[in-house]
């Protein structure tokens, strides 16, 4: 069976051996915000996500929880950033995946898909039910990528 035309079966990713600064460039390259991590044999382990990277740059007040915190104390400057990110860009990936907070398969209708991107979801991984192998990517982008392309195939 073919895959629907909602998602990306060509799509970038990481393994979860790639660094922090692989990833970085990779973000960058690609223009995303988050990507999926796979093992050495495909399988889907999670997402790496820009927020889990930028919570290595606060402080461990700010990561509490209760609200927006007062950092007027904290006078890092950009350059001082910069350093502490170029700590971490040695490290693997696999460290910072996190798990994805929705998964769809490659069977799963067209308007479910439309429904949790409809609810906020960015990036939602495809993965085959039987192996655990990442088949695919569905974003609002390519939902309207198929929306456009109508009956032109």
């Amino acid at each position: 069976m073919n895959p629907p035309a909602i998602y990306q079966t060509v799509f970038p990713k990481l393994t979860d051996t790639d660094t922090i600064g692989d990833a970085m460039r990779r973000m960058l390259d690609d223009r995303v915000s988050d990507l999926p991590v796979v093992d050495a044999s495909g399988k889907f382990i999670g997402m790496f996500k820009l927020d889990r990277l930028y919570a290595t740059l606060l402080p461990k007040a700010a990561l509490i929880g209760y609200g927006i915190p007062d950092l007027t104390f904290v006078s890092d400057t950009l350059g001082q950033l910069r350093a502490r990110m170029r700590k971490v860009e040695p490290q693997a990936v696999r460290d910072y995946v996190v798990p994805p907070d929705h998964v769809v398969h490659p069977d799963t209708p067209p308007l479910e898909i439309v429904l949790l991107l409809h609810q906020g979801a960015n990036n939602i991984p495809v993965v085959d039910r039987d192996s655990g192998r990442l088949a695919g990517m569905a974003s609002a982008r390519d939902l309207l990528t198929a929306l456009q392309a109508g009956d032109k195939k």
